[in-house]
């Protein structure tokens, strides 16, 4: 008897870590510097909703009160993960705008709205249905990217260039 009481709390504590686990991405996929600006941008959309879906991990969700109510330290391992999750799709992030500003290709604004029905679809191009940008807006994202530590000072200065040039 009281082996099957260890083996249910053993295999409870299995299943509920195992429910811990938000999606973590490769920063660097293989075949990144092939794709396509549309490829590129529908990458950095799917980056950016595993990054949302890691950050609402952290919050109040059923699943965590569950956890919290059954097995505590499973909250921990889920925060641990969600962070993890976080960096990485933060990793992968700047990765595909280095690849966008290589090929010169518009880099999508992060969504500011954490709604998943306002947000935009991870099949569609963020930057498709968008007029063409003036100097100055490309100049003010240029800025904001490099503000955000989304690119170097390097492909800062050299995409400057290119937009100053009217390449």
């Amino acid at each position: 008897m009281k082996f099957q009481k260890l083996l249910v709390a053993a295999i409870s504590t299995v299943l509920l870590g195992a429910c811990a686990s938000p999606t973590v991405v490769q920063s660097v996929k293989p075949g990144d510097n092939g794709l396509s600006c549309a490829q590129l941008q529908n990458e950095y959309a799917d980056a950016e909703r595993f990054r949302t879906e890691a950050d609402k991990e952290k919050s109040v969700t059923g699943g965590n009160v569950v956890r919290a109510l059954l097995f505590w330290p499973a909250i921990l391992g889920t925060a641990a993960n969600a962070n993890e999750a976080i960096a990485a799709a933060d990793s992968r992030k700047v990765h595909l705008a280095n690849q966008m500003n290589q090929k010169n290709c518009a880099i999508p604004n992060s969504p500011v709205v954490t709604d998943s029905a306002a947000a935009p679809s991870p099949t569609t191009p963020p930057a498709a249905t968008a007029a063409p940008k003036s100097k100055e807006e490309q100049l003010v994202e240029l800025k904001r990217l490099f503000d955000g530590n989304l690119i170097s000072k390097d492909a800062y200065a050299e995409r400057q260039k290119v937009i100053l040039s009217g390449s």
